[in-house]
């Protein structure tokens, strides 16, 4: 009960001081269609989710992360594998992936918009874009740090270099994935609220585009607030798994 409430409490106080920093800028502002105080925000947000039309943009954003993010962690997954087995792969990918990956997903949104107009498709192909790299770059890592005596008894005992793979690299990997997993859900985040603000016609960015015209503020600020609180809650379930699956390792084990 203790070890729960040491884990809990500090985030519970850092938000409690966060809506009080947050009441006090309001109310010397004193003006609450600039910057609307924490009640007015919880009144608009309550209302959003009852007769709004936000639990719709919540399932279009959620659709859009789920098609991108699947996409392009699977791509990334895929091409460090493959590239930790054909290293002449790897030479011709490398310079290609360090051109690329330094250049963020939000630089595509005119070219995104230019080839799927505005529609889903650009924060699909943005969310993929960006969630390529981070997993790409640590799954390689992870599987290039396998153990070589790992890969000699193996082969050893007559494995495959498939068996290799799926039973001795990809398992010994299995840390570095759901960490590049979590780097890249992340990213994919950013980019799908970014690229729905100026690219789509659906989802929390838009929405939050369309309250923004009307300048109510009271929504804008409750579409953030429920951005947050999705993205808290992916990245809490991210956790969740990578407890479950490599809770052996030192550092979930330190996390604990």
């Amino acid at each position: 009960m203790m070890r729960v409430f040491a884990r809990i409490a500090p985030p519970l106080v850092f938000g409690a001081a966060m809506l009080g920093v947050w009441q006090a800028v309001s109310a010397i502002l004193a003006n609450p269609e600039l910057l609307p105080p924490p009640r007015t925000v919880a009144v608009a947000l309550i209302d959003l989710l009852l007769n709004g039309d936000m639990l719709d943009d919540i399932i279009s954003s959620l659709q859009h992360l789920a098609m991108g993010y699947g996409a392009g962690a699977g791509l990334g997954l895929a091409l460090a594998v493959l590239c930790a087995r054909f290293p002449l792969l790897m030479r011709v990918l490398d310079p290609v992936v360090e051109l690329f990956r330094p250049i963020g997903a939000i630089a595509w949104i005119p070219f995104a918009i230019l080839m799927f107009g505005v529609s889903s498709s650009v924060p699909v192909f943005l969310i993929g874009y960006g969630a390529l790299f981070p997993i790409f770059v640590t799954t390689l890592a992870g599987v290039r740090g396998v153990d070589a005596g790992l890969l000699r008894a193996g082969a050893a005992l007559g494995a495959s270099p498939r068996m290799l793979v799926t039973h001795v690299v990809l398992p010994s990997a299995i840390p570095h994935v759901l960490s590049g997993a979590r780097l890249s859900l992340g990213v994919a985040w950013a980019a799908m609220i970014a690229a729905e603000l100026t690219g789509s016609d659906s989802g929390l960015g838009w929405r939050l585009f369309w309250y923004q015209e009307f300048f109510r503020m009271d929504r804008v600020a409750a579409v953030i607030v429920m951005i947050g609180v999705l993205g808290v809650m992916a990245d809490l379930l991210l956790r969740g798994v990578r407890r479950a699956v490599v809770g052996w390792s030192p550092e979930d084990q330190h996390a604990r």
